[in-house]
């Protein structure tokens, strides 16, 4: 019996809330304990100068990010970050979980881990993911 060809998958990323409130929570634990170290002032006004400038430039570059992920029986698996699609390969070590993916790719040019939390698509588009990823391993392995 000819197998039944799947529809491709056309999923856009969205930016993170609970990703950013992570941030957040991580960014703040840093900032208090480079506040209540022993070191000099100096290198206190440092600390705190580094770890607030990446947060805001994390914050920024993570409310920019656009990420559409596509795969097709005919292309394979493509990912833009809003420019072009680039094909790419999805390797072995992506971890699935119930509240993110973990996603490592390959392109022809270098290896690249992409976080996707669930909350930065719909329910029914982070399950058709994780399910269309769990079939193209299953149809590698």
């Amino acid at each position: 019996m000819p197998k039944k060809p799947e529809l491709p998958l056309f999923i856009e990323v969205k930016s993170s809330r609970r990703l950013q409130q992570w941030l957040v929570f991580f960014h703040g634990l840093a900032l208090a304990s480079s506040i209540a170290n022993a070191l000099p002032i100096g290198v206190k006004l440092a600390l705190l100068c580094a770890i607030c400038s990446h947060f805001f430039w994390l914050r920024r570059r993570l409310k920019n990010q656009q990420l559409i992920i596509k795969q097709s029986d005919a292309l394979g698996w493509e990912i833009s970050d809003g420019t072009e699609f680039k094909a790419v390969e999805i390797l072995n070590s992506t971890v699935i979980t119930v509240f993110a993916l973990f996603l490592h790719v390959k392109d022809s040019t270098r290896k690249q881990s992409l976080l996707i939390v669930n909350d930065a698509l719909s329910d029914e588009d982070y399950r058709r993911l994780i399910v269309r990823l769990k079939t193209a391993a299953k149809k590698l392995a």
